[in-house]
């Protein structure tokens, strides 16, 4: 039986994950409304409570990705994820988003800008990750038609401590940009 700690561990969790993604599975998206949500930690491991192992799955998706290996499971996780953070707009229900309250289209020529760029610049560079930061800059720069400096800001916001993405030296030296959790699963492969 659960004790106290776990189930306030559990409850603390589920909020954060439902808050920060919105309720509904990862792969299918179906919501709460018509099934219900568990809390999968992403490397297979009970005990890693950090927030970017965390996802909400159905019990059909949680038992099914249980049965692949890590590597297989974070790269479904992460195509899932990339596609549904980089959606136009989050639909589903009881998700309250900042663009729900904001009206960015009567706002200023920058947030109506950012509205459309930094979806179409962030879903560009999770397809091409790892990537090497300058190119990241100006190649993402070009391909969804915003400023260099724009794209620095983007990235600026991917790769902080709340992030999803990490920067790192290879061994030319040259800085590269991935996913945080591939890193982890590396390291982990490493040992």
């Amino acid at each position: 039986m659960a004790n106290r700690f776990q189930i306030n561990q559990h409850h603390l969790a589920y909020g954060f994950i439902g808050s920060r993604d919105g309720e509904y599975c990862l792969i299918c998206e179906c919501g709460i409304d018509k099934v219900k949500l568990q809390i999968d930690h992403a490397d297979n491991d009970p005990s890693n409570w950090e927030p970017e192992n965390l996802h909400l799955l159905c019990q059909n998706h949680n038992l099914q990705l249980r049965c692949i290996s890590v590597t297989d499971k974070l790269r479904t996780l992460r195509s899932h994820s990339a596609k549904n953070v980089c959606g136009s707009e989050n639909s589903h229900s009881g998700v309250k988003t900042l663009k729900d309250t904001v009206n960015y289209w009567s706002g200023s020529v920058e947030m109506r800008a950012n509205s459309l760029f930094e979806p179409a610049f962030t879903e560009w560079l999770f397809a091409h990750l790892p990537i090497a930061r300058e190119d990241a800059q100006y190649s993402g720069a070009q391909v969804v038609g915003c400023s260099p400096e724009t794209a620095t800001r983007y990235l600026k916001k991917l790769t902080s401590t709340a992030g999803p993405l990490f920067e790192f030296k290879d061994n030319m030296g040259i800085t590269m940009i991935d996913f945080k959790q591939r890193n982890k699963v590396q390291e982990n492969d490493d040992e």
